[in-house]
């Protein structure tokens, strides 16, 4: 149970880290701040879908 756990967490830190750099990529083409934040929770949301959907196709988490 302790690994899954761990497995989740890698999974919300690899999403976190697609939405900041996506949200990076947006400021530095001259995006302005609050399009900047949607595109990070746009990232985030998909990143954390598609990292989790892989695990449970994986048999990594679920049951």
């Amino acid at each position: 149970m302790q690994q899954k756990s761990m497995y989740v967490i890698i999974a919300v830190l690899v999403a976190l880290i697609a939405a900041l750099v996506g949200s990076l990529v947006t400021v530095v083409e001259g995006g302005r701040p609050t399009m900047a934040f949607r595109t990070g929770v746009t990232t985030f949301t998909g990143a954390l879908t598609l990292v989790l959907g892989v695990m449970v196709c994986l048999g990594v988490v679920g049951s």
